[in-house]
């Protein structure tokens, strides 16, 4: 008996093992292809016609600008699909000095090599009044509907966000882009 239950056990948890479930969906064994599940990305190719249109950009984290504090970040990108995007964004500092600053730009830039497989991994370069903030980016699927962003500074920013507004000494920051309008993505 407790054999018979010890065996019903063994076969359930292989069959839910994503090693399993991996090898059953893409017939060869161990992890699945990036894009092998309509859940999953797609196989296709990315460029910087990738994103193109406009996106709604969030990001949350911590600064420093002789105070440490948190970090908002709420606006708009708009990439037109060769490499160049333009925004308008909302920077507040949750530190002892509580500042909020818009920013308009229009010279900002972008990255999207096309891999071999995989999501899209690139870059993204807000221009700030002096510097700027560099993320890398990551674009899950060729559609190019959404893309995730991590501050990519390693050391000090040495940026000024907005005109009136302490130098940064650190920023760290995640975020994310949904599109609202335009685009279509595909890749070349």
């Amino acid at each position: 008996m407790k054999r018979g239950i010890l065996a019903g056990l063994v076969i359930a948890l292989i069959t839910a093992s994503p090693a399993f479930a991996a090898h059953h969906r893409t017939g060869s064994g161990g992890m699945a292809q990036w894009g092998s599940d309509s859940q999953e990305g797609d196989d296709g190719s990315f460029s910087p016609a990738t994103l193109t249109g406009t996106y709604i950009f969030e990001a949350n984290g911590f600064m420093n600008d002789g105070a440490q504090g948190s970090a908002a970040v709420l606006g708009t990108l708009t990439f037109d699909g060769v490499g160049v995007v333009s925004g308008n964004l909302t920077i507040t500092a949750g530190d002892t000095g509580q500042w909020s600053c818009a920013d308009t730009f229009t010279a900002g830039s972008y990255t999207l090599p096309t891999p071999v497989s995989g999501p899209g991994l690139g870059t993204l370069v807000i221009p700030a009044v002096t510097g700027s903030i560099n993320f890398n980016l990551i674009v899950p699927s060729p559609d190019g509907s959404s893309a995730h962003v991590i501050d990519s500074v390693n050391g000090p920013p040495s940026a000024i966000l907005c005109t009136g507004v302490p130098a940064l000494t650190s920023l760290v920051l995640t975020g994310h882009l949904s599109r609202v309008s335009g685009g279509g993505g595909g890749g070349d």
